[in-house]
């Protein structure tokens, strides 16, 4: 729901540039509302004191209000659009082919290479799964394939008949397709560039963590059941790290209720040494989650979707490659 930012009142007390960088902002919120609130709610909602100077230092080193604004600008393209998903799509689950090894091999096999990070899609859900006992890490749900080829799920169900089954996904926390190395056109390997000046400079994530395979890490995956992966990677629920509560998180949600069989707050345990999901990259998301929601860009990050839908983005004849390319770049797009 987008919501106005508040007074400055008695945020960032002892952090004088964040604040006065948000005493610049605060009267140009009428001018350019979305542009205005990503730049503040980021302020706000910063996952760690770096990244809230980072953002600080961008609006103190404008020279006028329209370079704010510009500033704003630049983050809802670069930084809002492609947390929102836009290239983040819910992947296939590996098939069930006859040669894929039984479960409880490739259990063992996993459980004896736990220093190996994986290094394929297909390879991090299987690990994800082992790690996370089959099952969702928010809703407890039984992946729905691994209970087909398990007798010992199945005599879990036939002891506890409530159980819920069903298909998962092996979910990215921050988005795959930034690991990768862009091979397309130069403006898409330019925009990548700067979605990692973003994850390292308000996330505080080192490149190398997730550049290449290593976007595929535990750290970086959960298993999840598949409408709470969609909601997720849609930035419709979020989880915020407990302070001194190892990985503890509360759940945060666009509206009250939502996806109500998720607990307000969750603790990830393993019985594995496998690692767990990484509490920095969940702050980046969560931040991201709320910076949208509560900026208003949602709603206008869905209507650009909503108008791509109506054109053949993949026209054999590129007529369509100019709107493609304004949704990836963000160029000639108005914000109010």
């Amino acid at each position: 729901m987008p919501t106005p930012l508040p007074p400055l009142g008695n945020l960032f007390e002892g952090a004088q540039p964040a604040r006065t960088a948000y005493l610049r902002i605060l009267p140009l919120q009428d001018q350019s509302p979305i542009l205005i609130r990503v730049l503040g709610w980021m302020l706000i909602y910063a996952p760690n004191e770096a990244g809230r100077s980072d953002v600080a230092r961008t609006i103190n080193q404008c020279q006028n209000d329209a370079d704010i604004v510009e500033a704003g600008k630049r983050y809802l393209q670069y930084f809002v659009k492609y947390f929102r998903g836009t290239s983040n799509k819910p992947t296939p689950t590996p098939s069930n082919h006859p040669s894929r090894p039984s479960m409880d091999a490739l259990r063992d096999e996993i459980l004896n290479t736990i220093d190996q990070a994986p290094t394929s899609h297909t390879d991090a859900k299987n690990r994800a799964l082992v790690r996370d006992n089959y099952r969702c890490q928010l809703t407890g749900t039984i992946d729905g394939r691994s209970f087909m080829d398990s007798p010992q799920l199945q005599a879990e169900l036939d002891a506890n008949p409530g159980l819920p089954v069903s298909a998962t996904q092996c979910t990215h926390i921050l988005p795959q397709y930034i690991g990768h190395h862009i091979q397309a056109q130069e403006a898409r390997r330019v925009n990548s560039a700067t979605i990692w000046s973003i994850v390292q400079a308000f996330g505080g994530i080192p490149q190398g963590e997730v550049n290449g395979e290593g976007i595929n890490h535990l750290r970086n995956i959960m298993t999840l059941r598949n409408d709470v992966h969609f909601a997720f990677d849609q930035l419709w629920i979020w989880l915020e790290p407990v302070e001194d509560e190892a990985d503890t998180y509360n759940v945060g949600r666009c509206r009250d209720g939502f996806l109500s069989n998720i607990p307000a707050t969750v603790t990830f345990t393993s019985d594995t040494e496998l690692p767990l999901p990484d509490r920095r990259y969940l702050a980046l998301h969560a931040a991201c989650a709320k910076v949208v929601n509560m900026s208003g860009a949602a709603e206008y990050i869905n209507s650009i979707l909503r108008d791509l839908e109506k054109i053949d983005v993949l026209s054999q004849d590129g007529s369509s490659a100019h709107v493609l390319d304004c949704l990836l770049l963000g160029e000639s797009l108005a914000v109010s």
